[in-house]
């Protein structure tokens, strides 16, 4: 398997560029446009491939705990059978805990020699010698959940710095976190420097109050003011975060902005085989597709779920849409309405909370 890979996809319109070393990935369409879904397949795939985690934190929108089950590894090799003919590019192993998967080296090795670069999200807890090796030598990328007492994601960033494997911070940004936030973009100069990028994940409320949902008050506008000032590491923002970064959105580059992408480049699939747009509409009123009675590519091209998301996305001001009044918003082009599923984004007119 080469380092670069072109493609192109004729019936949606554009090429991809993607550096499987660098993960330096361009996407652009035949007209200059963006594009606005793969028809044939998803470009990632966020497989979570157990709900196993020994924390069981309040916040985790899986409710991962110590009970928490294992995707057999013969059942991932199966999916992963599917992904590869369905062209996807990478796949994010989540959990739970990934690592701890009992199989985990094995997940690594199988998906690279399917032509597809793996990364994943650790909590620190589990991590082996091995387990460094691995990923040194199939991963694109480690990241490491940021949350007290932080000793362990501490430890995971000086490992990856002895292993040369480049390692992210993802951190989940709520009313609880903001503080924190803001406290290790000021303070924690010399851990900065020794990560690739510090990734923001807006807090979903799926088994945890919504009263932690952010708001467009004083602590946000300090946290922007502060990442506009980092230069010790990359800072970056799951798209759910979109609808906030409108209030910076001149000061952002507009190549690297991209707004939801479920549904259009990418999907999830939960420890239990059945497939959605979005890892968080996971244990929501949402039903998934049983990819044990259909086939991955079957789903994405035809799955009732993935064309009422694609629907959404596509066409601003429907009533099942989150903002209602989205349609007659300048900054639509923008976020296109942010989050599609739950009530988190800067505007909030269509729901009360």
């Amino acid at each position: 398997m080469g380092d670069v890979l072109f493609r192109r996809y004729q019936e949606s319109g554009y090429i991809i560029f993607f550096d499987r070393k660098s993960g330096v990935f361009i996407r652009r369409g035949y007209s200059g446009d963006d594009p606005f879904c793969n028809l044939k397949g998803p470009e990632l795939l966020d497989i979570s491939i157990t709900n196993y985690c020994k924390r069981g934190c309040d916040f985790c929108y899986r409710a991962s705990n110590p009970l928490g089950q294992h995707m057999k590894l013969v059942e991932y090799c199966r999916l992963l059978e599917q992904a590869q003919q369905a062209g996807v590019l990478q796949i994010a192993l989540g959990g739970g805990n990934p690592n701890q998967h009992p199989n985990f080296i094995q997940i690594l090795e199988q998906t690279r020699k399917h032509s597809i670069i793996p990364s994943y999200t650790t909590n620190g807890q589990g991590m082996t010698e091995e387990i460094y090796r691995a990923t040194k030598e199939f991963c694109g990328a480690l990241a490491v959940s940021w949350y007290a007492p932080y000793l362990d994601a501490k430890k995971v960033i000086s490992e990856c710095k002895k292993y040369d494997i480049k390692v992210n911070i993802h951190f989940l940004l709520s009313k609880q976190t903001i503080k924190e936030a803001i406290r290790l973009l000021h303070e924690e100069t010399e851990l900065l420097q020794q990560i690739n990028a510090i990734i923001f994940l807006n807090y979903k409320p799926i088994h945890s109050t919504d009263d932690w949902c952010l708001t467009d008050d004083d602590n946000l506008q300090e946290f922007l003011d502060v990442v506009n000032q980092i230069k010790d590491c990359k800072i970056g923002f799951d798209s759910c975060m979109i609808s906030y970064l409108t209030i910076v959105e001149p000061k952002l580059i507009s190549e690297t902005v991209e707004f939801c992408e479920a549904a259009r480049f990418s999907a999830f699939i939960a420890e239990d085989s059945f497939m959605y747009p979005c890892s968080f509409m996971h244990d929501t009123e949402w039903y998934g597709i049983d990819l044990t009675k259909m086939t991955l590519q079957e789903a994405w091209q035809t799955g009732e779920l993935f064309l009422k998301m694609r629907n959404a996305l596509q066409t601003p001001g429907k009533q099942e849409y989150p903002i209602n009044d989205c349609g007659e918003c300048n900054q639509y082009p923008f976020c296109h309405g942010g989050c599609q599923i739950f009530n988190i984004n800067k505007c909030r007119k269509g729901k009360e909370r």
